[in-house]
């Protein structure tokens, strides 16, 4: 399982080193780039994020759970047009209380609706796996099905987001929490 998480770690990082062979043009004022190939124009450029926050307690079965943990994720992707953004994200997470470290690994769609060059508010989807890998006082779970779903916005290159995070654990528990993240957008 650990040789599988680290493929899965290196692949995400060896993302940014692969590059379009086109030649880049800037079309709009926004920066959109068309990157030209020898029969049309492609609207798709690459778009990455490292975020930081933190995880409020959650509950657990609908109970009060101290599940409280702090996190960063990086997400690489493809922008598709102004409007869409699609990618893959790899994070870790840290329960206080718990003692244990989670890592989600997850889809990451997004959808923007641009006001200006600037400013950009979005909702956002995560679907993925994330493994417990330090159990610390977790009795046993060892991860499960990952989601979070939100809105945040873009303001040039800073991102902030809001939203909901739910992290199955063994199957047989889940825990829903709320959770801010800040982040660069590159």
């Amino acid at each position: 399982m650990k040789k599988i998480i680290v493929l899965a770690v290196a692949a995400l990082l060896a993302v940014p080193a692969t590059s379009f062979a086109q030649k880049t043009t800037i079309t709009q004022m926004n920066r959109e780039k068309t990157y030209q190939t020898t029969s049309h124009k492609v609207d798709v450029w690459y778009q990455g994020e490292v975020n930081f926050g933190y995880g409020l307690d959650g509950k657990v079965d609908g109970e009060n759970a101290e599940y409280g943990r702090v996190f960063v994720e990086t997400i690489h992707g493809a922008r598709i047009t102004k409007y869409a953004f699609v990618g893959l994200g790899v994070g870790v997470q840290y329960a206080t209380e718990w003692e244990s470290i989670a890592m989600p690994i997850f889809v990451d769609l997004k959808g923007y609706y641009p006001v200006n060059e600037k400013f950009a508010p979005y909702v956002s989807v995560d679907l993925g796996y994330s493994p417990v890998l330090d159990e610390g006082t977790t009795n046993g779970f060892d991860g499960g099905f990952y989601a979070s779903y939100g809105i945040g916005l873009n303001y040039g290159k800073l991102n902030f987001g809001l939203g909901g995070q739910h992290q199955a654990l063994n199957g047989d528990f889940a825990c829903n929490s709320f959770f801010i993240k800040i982040g660069l957008k590159f």
